[in-house]
């Protein structure tokens, strides 16, 4: 039998853990349908993907309505003042 030192020993374990470390990065997590951990995930993604959007949509609108130089409101210039 061949002596193996503590330094092949080390090496092979850290390939080892190396080698499950990949293994464990293929596994779907985070795509399950049942887990509650999951479905609040794809919930808050799915709120800051809408919030992005609104803030998109707010912007656009804001740079598409100007500010009334009479009443320094953001209103249509035809509209009427109101107040």
């Amino acid at each position: 039998m061949i002596p193996i030192g503590p330094e092949t020993v080390v090496s092979l374990l850290g390939a080892g853990l190396l080698g499950i470390g990949g293994l464990l990065w293929l596994l779907p997590v985070g795509t399950c349908s049942q887990c509650s951990h999951c479905r609040m995930a794809r919930l808050v993604a799915q709120r800051e993907r809408e919030l992005h959007a609104e803030e998109e949509h707010e912007r656009e609108r804001s740079l598409a309505v100007p500010y009334c130089r009479a009443c320094g409101r953001q209103h249509r210039p035809g509209d009427e003042h109101g107040g």
